[in-house]
């Protein structure tokens, strides 16, 4: 399994469209800023190998 991740939810589904994953599998969790320390919001997805291979074989 792998994660997609960002801190911009907007980009983050518009990937997801292209990959075919559902919105509502999306995942909120605020990670740690390495530069500051701080919380951020963040986003991610849970990719299973099926996924993750749609997402390699769609990137630019």
């Amino acid at each position: 399994m792998a994660h997609l991740v960002s801190a911009d939810r907007d980009r983050l589904l518009a990937v997801g469209r292209r990959c075919g994953l559902h919105p509502s599998w999306l995942q909120y969790k605020p990670l740690k800023d390495p530069r500051t320390g701080a919380r951020v919001p963040a986003w991610h997805w849970d990719l299973l190998p099926d996924a993750l291979e749609r997402l390699a074989r769609d990137a630019p």
